[in-house]
């Protein structure tokens, strides 16, 4: 017997008993009150979202650490590590973005084709709480993977929060868990997410469902359609809907996941897109009326939506009434598009952007190695590439410009872009005062081209050059050079003849102002720096201590004269945060491999 007839013999017998197969054939062949149009399918494309973050909110739950150590370790195993979790994961969070979209064109639809209107008051208003559960479940699930943007964004959003009068600083805490987010807020936001709002939307959505059923979508009178009808819109309507959602996540591979949160960092903050209206009104007010913005206009904006079923009588203009939705639709997307194009052309925004993409590709690659069980922070704030990298950051990037660090515009210092190497050297000393060395410094005009007559000096003065020739420039720019090298770097072929002729130009005509091994500036300058060494680890790590000290540009280089001059960092940092920028530095800037 074939397995067809296996499966037709039970249904047969299914049917004897429990009489489904009659039951099934009413249910479809009964008729849809109002007729089955495809914009009640809507209702259908939002329950398809919820349906597919259930599953895989629940899938991605049997890998997650609900912990600030454990979030966005287990967050990264799902998107790089377990195979098929960005698939999941990009899903749950593409799902996520749709919901919140169409709950909103679901609000904006309705108005517009007056669903509100009796006996559909209470279907309305489970309309609008389903957009504001969807809200919600933005929020509560951004924070989950307590990375960079997650956890900025949260903070953003609870100083809006905040700003309520009356229990606004109440919820900002209770959302925070604290003075800051940690772990209480975490915790909070997780059993949210999971436990509470997901119910309440199965539920609001099963009751509208219902509702709409024994009234109707609207209030018309279309062609007695079956429900079998409906189900077939509402299918075609939910594969649309899951094909957009599998496009999105396999264009973006999953779902984005930046560097683990760093209360510390200086991450560009933003709050979540669909926030982003909130956060330009609020810049509209200042001071105390903050709160106009970010509250008083988003509760007159629900109170409009709730009071549609009232405010529409009949004899009243729709245009009028419904002109109000048009402005805040309007003024939603236009609000919401200016803060983004400020961002697109705000030239420290975009740097900041970049660096904190850096800063995600880093540490995503760095935790594939394995996160400590002191968390995916530590391991971020202990590894010596991104360390280096943010101390320079932080300590130097305001004078210098190394790779995509310092501004060109605003620098005053020597670029380090080949700082150290046989070519900057040269360079240099052929044109000190040129912007990329001291020509925005202090020590502009201090020192003297080694083969360009001097600007002030009349050309029937006698005048010698310290570099007899170019090639002459070369050897000492060599010799100087070599002076930086250490064990383990590329070795440098450099001939004996060349390093003597080097050697004695340096010791015989640079000492004029320089020291070399302890020995020189006769011209007594206290400025010029020591040269034997220059540019090595040690000679590196006493400059970014204290300059003024005669291992490098002695006392003068702090002088009260000198203005703009580099500081010390011996009372700001640690030695070891000075060693590792200090080899930091000299490794990105002569191009070697660090650490």
């Amino acid at each position: 017997m074939s397995d067809t007839r296996r499966l037709g013999r039970l249904g047969d017998w299914l049917e004897e008993r429990m009489g489904w197969r009659t039951a099934v054939r009413a249910w479809l062949d009964h008729p849809v009150v109002g007729g089955a149009p495809w914009a009640a399918a809507m209702a259908a494309s939002v329950a398809t979202c919820f349906g597919v973050l259930a599953l895989t909110g629940l899938t991605l739950m049997t890998a997650y650490g609900a912990s600030p150590q454990a979030a966005w370790a287990s967050v990264h195993y799902v998107q790089f590590v377990q195979g098929g979790g960005w698939v999941v994961r990009g899903l749950h969070y593409w799902a996520a973005q749709a919901l919140f979209v169409l709950a909103a064109l679901h609000v904006v639809h309705g108005a517009f084709a007056a669903s509100y209107r009796r006996p559909r008051e209470v279907a309305w208003w489970l309309t609008l709480a389903i957009f504001g559960l969807a809200l919600a479940a933005g929020i509560t699930g951004g924070l989950l993977p307590w990375d960079e943007r997650g956890w900025w964004a949260r903070t953003v959003e609870g100083n809006i929060i905040g700003l309520a009068p009356g229990l606004g600083s109440w919820l900002q805490q209770m959302m925070e868990g604290g003075t800051e987010l940690g772990a209480l807020g975490l915790s909070r936001m997780v059993t949210l997410h999971t436990m509470v709002l997901p119910p309440l939307l199965a539920v609001m959505l099963w009751a509208r469902r219902g509702i709409v059923s024994r009234h109707g979508w609207v209030d018309t009178r279309g062609a007695p359609l079956s429900r079998a009808t409906q189900i077939l819109r509402d299918g075609l309507v939910a594969v649309g809907v899951l094909a957009v959602v599998f496009a999105l996540a396999a264009a973006a591979h999953g779902a984005p996941l930046e560097a683990p949160a760093d209360p510390m960092g200086d991450y560009p903050a933003r709050p979540e897109w669909f926030l982003m209206t909130l956060y330009e009104l609020r810049k509209m007010f200042h001071g105390a009326g903050e709160f106009v913005g970010t509250t008083l206009v988003p509760m007159v904006v629900g109170l409009y939506f709730a009071l549609l079923p009232w405010l529409d009588r009949p004899g009243r203009s729709r245009s009028a009434l419904l002109a109000p939705a048009v402005l805040i639709f309007v003024g939603t997307l236009v609000l919401g598009w200016i803060p983004a194009q400020k961002d697109a052309h705000d030239e420290a925004y975009v740097r900041q952007r970049a660096k904190a993409d850096r800063r995600a590709a880093a540490a995503a690659t760095l935790a594939m190695g394995g996160v400590p069980p002191e968390g995916a922070l530590a391991m971020v704030r202990n590894d010596p590439e991104l360390r280096g990298r943010d101390l320079f950051d932080q300590h130097c990037a305001s004078c210098h410009v190394l790779g995509d660090l310092g501004d060109p515009k605003k620098a005053t210092a020597s670029k380090l872009d080949g700082w150290g190497t046989p070519q900057w050297i040269s360079a240099m000393i052929h044109d000190p005062d040129a912007p990329e060395f001291f020509g925005r410094g202090p020590f502009l005009g201090n020192m003297p081209s080694v083969d360009v007559r001097p600007k002030d000096k009349p050309a029937a003065d006698a005048w010698k050059p310290m570099a007899a020739s170019e090639a002459e420039r070369g050897v000492v720019a060599a010799f100087l050079a070599s002076q930086g090298d250490e064990p383990g770097d590329p070795s440098r072929a450099l001939a004996e003849a060349s390093r003597a002729t080097g050697e004695r130009i340096v010791s015989g005509r640079c000492a004029n102002c320089h020291l070399y091994k302890g020995d020189g500036d006769v011209d007594g300058s206290d400025v010029a720096p020591e040269l034997a060494r220059y540019g090595s680890i040690g000679w590196t790590r006493a400059q970014i201590a204290n300059p003024a000290t005669v291992e490098t540009y002695r006392e003068k280089a702090l002088g009260e004269d000198l203005k703009k001059h580099m500081p010390r960092f011996d009372k700001d940092l640690s030695p070891a945060d000075i060693d590792l920028v200090a080899r930091w530095t000299r490794a990105h800037a002569r191009g070697l491999s660090f650490p």
